[in-house]
C-alpha cells in the first residue's frame, strides 16, 4: 500500500490520555482524528482546504485503509505524514504514514476522497480544482482501496443511533465516527484486528438508527452499518 514518494506534508503530535482505548493504545478513531486533522492541515497550506469550501465544494472520505504495526501508548511521540497520491477517474488519492519518534514506521494509510458541490451534492472533477503537482492525473496502479462485497451471511449485532456527537461542521457524519462504530463493535466482540478497510456508501442522519451487522470469513471480519434497508457503510478487519 505504501508509496516510495516523499511526503509533502507532516505534524507532530504526542499521544494523549483521552485518546486511548482500554488497553493503553491509541484508538483507532483517534488515530483516524489524527490523519483527518494533518490531511486539513495539507489542504489548507495549500490553498484547497477552507478556501475550496468557500466556494461551495467539500471533501467526502469515500475509501480508505489503515494497517497497523505498532499502535502507540499514552504519552509516545509520533509524526503524522501526509501526500497526494494523484487522480483515479473521481477519486483523489491520499497517502498517509506514521513514525515514532525514532523513525520507525508504525502505521499506514491510503485513502480516496470525492470533491462535492456542497448544494447539488454532486461528485466535481478533481483535476479542474486541484494543484496539478499534488494530485496529477495516471497515478500508480493499485492505490485505490479496495471496493468491498457485501454478500455474505450476516448477524445483527447492536443498534446505535446517529447522535450531535457524530456530526462535522457540514453536519454531516464525521468520518472517524464510523470508524468509532466498527471499533467499538470490535472490542465488544472481542475482535482484535491490525488491517482496517472502509468504503462509506451512503449518508447517515441525525437521530438516524444504524443497524450493525458482522460476518466472519477466515481472518477476515466484514461489518455491515444498515439503516432503512440501504448499507450505509461496509468495513473489513483483519
Amino acid at each position: 500500500m505504501a508509496t516510495k514518494e516523499p511526503f509533502q506534508f507532516e505534524k507532530k503530535f504526542e499521544v494523549l490520555s483521552f485518546q486511548i482505548d482500554p488497553f493503553g493504545k491509541l484508538r483507532w478513531s483517534a488515530l483516524g482524528d489524527l490523519m483527518q486533522e494533518v490531511a486539513w492541515k495539507h489542504a489548507d497550506s495549500r490553498d484547497f482546504g477552507q478556501s475550496l469550501f468557500d466556494k461551495g465544494y467539500m471533501w467526502v472520505l469515500s475509501r480508505m485503509q489503515i494497517k497497523v504495526h505498532h499502535m502507540p501508548s499514552w504519552g509516545d511521540h509520533i509524526i503524522v505524514k501526509t501526500a497526494g497520491r494523484g487522480i483515479d477517474k473521481l477519486f483523489a488519492l491520499r497517502e498517509f504514514l506514521v513514525e515514532d519518534d525514532k523513525g520507525n514506521v508504525i502505521a499506514e494509510s491510503m485513502s480516496a476522497w470525492l470533491l462535492l458541490d456542497v448544494r447539488s451534492k454532486r461528485p466535481q472533477r478533481p483535476n479542474q480544482v486541484l494543484p496539478p503537482e499534488l494530485f496529477s492525473e495516471n497515478p500508480d496502479k493499485g492505490l485505490l482501496p479496495a471496493k468491498l462485497d457485501s454478500a455474505g451471511a450476516f448477524q445483527i449485532s447492536s443498534e446505535l443511533t446517529v447522535r450531535p456527537f457524530d456530526l462535522d461542521m457540514n453536519n454531516h457524519v464525521n468520518n472517524v465516527s464510523y470508524i468509532r462504530w466498527v471499533e467499538d463493535l470490535c472490542i465488544s466482540e472481542g475482535i482484535v484486528f491490525y488491517d482496517f478497510l472502509i468504503n462509506y456508501l451512503t449518508e447517515a442522519k441525525l437521530h438516524e438508527v444504524i443497524s450493525l451487522s458482522l460476518f466472519r470469513q477466515d481472518e477476515t471480519f466484514l461489518l455491515s452499518g444498515t439503516s432503512q434497508n440501504r448499507q450505509v457503510f461496509l468495513a473489513s478487519v483483519k
